[in-house]
């Protein structure tokens, strides 16, 4: 669903996939390749990480839908791109006792540089894609346990000061940085996070918006080298 408008706008073809589903399309004087990989982290990593291997892309944008946190300027209907991704439930404790993993000593990504809960995105396929969503990038969170009540959004808000969250960018972002393949992430915002009522989100409104912003940015996008 969140790949749908983009498939149908540039034409784009099935092809065969070592995880998941994909499609192939030609624009902006490149061959894109679009694969749906499924929900969470772990569909995320492995099937990016086979995709990396089948197709040596240059860059790899991941799009989709996401909620925003209460104490962000974001609201449903509008896209952000991610300036960095935050693994936000990798750690150890609750409430003020929680540390993270540079508290405990222990990095996601080794480098050098280390890459402890932060997994930043490329600069410049990220200043291309915001300048289509018309606003500056986010900090991102990604959680496998979705967030289920505004105090516990408000709490995570507060802690990693970030605006938009997901299942999976932060995964994309950490597999990218270990392969040296330029990534970027952009989501339409679907709901408020904690807010579990579904008559209050607008899924198919966030998927149009997350696909607009990514066909608007790929004359920028094809040239990146």
């Amino acid at each position: 669903m969140e790949l749908e408008p983009l498939v149908a706008s540039l034409r784009a073809t099935p092809a065969d996939a070592p995880w998941g589903q994909a499609w192939r399309a030609d624009a902006a004087a490149r061959e894109l390749v679009l694969t749906v990989l499924g929900v969470g982290k772990v569909n995320t990593a492995a099937g990016l990480a086979l995709a990396l291997d089948r197709w040596q892309p240059s860059s790899v944008v991941q799009l989709g839908i996401g909620g925003t946190y209460v104490g962000s300027f974001l609201s449903v209907g509008m896209t952000a791109a991610a300036a960095v991704d935050v693994h936000v439930d990798c750690g150890a404790g609750e409430g003020a006792a929680w540390q993270d993993m540079h508290a405990l000593g222990f990095p996601l990504l080794a480098g050098p540089p280390a890459h402890f809960n932060e997994m930043p995105t490329d600069a410049e396929l990220t200043r291309y894609l915001a300048a289509a969503t018309g606003l500056p990038p986010q900090r991102f969170a990604t959680s496998e346990r979705v967030t289920a009540s505004l105090d516990e959004a408000d709490r995570l808000q507060r802690r990693f000061d970030v605006a938009v969250e997901s299942m999976e960018g932060a995964a994309a972002a950490q597999v990218c940085l270990a392969m040296g393949v330029a990534f970027a992430e952009v989501r339409g915002i679907s709901n408020v996070v904690g807010e579990r009522d579904r008559r209050a989100w607008d899924v198919p409104s966030a998927v149009r918006a997350a696909c607009r912003a990514v066909e608007a940015a790929l004359p920028e996008l094809g040239g990146h080298a």
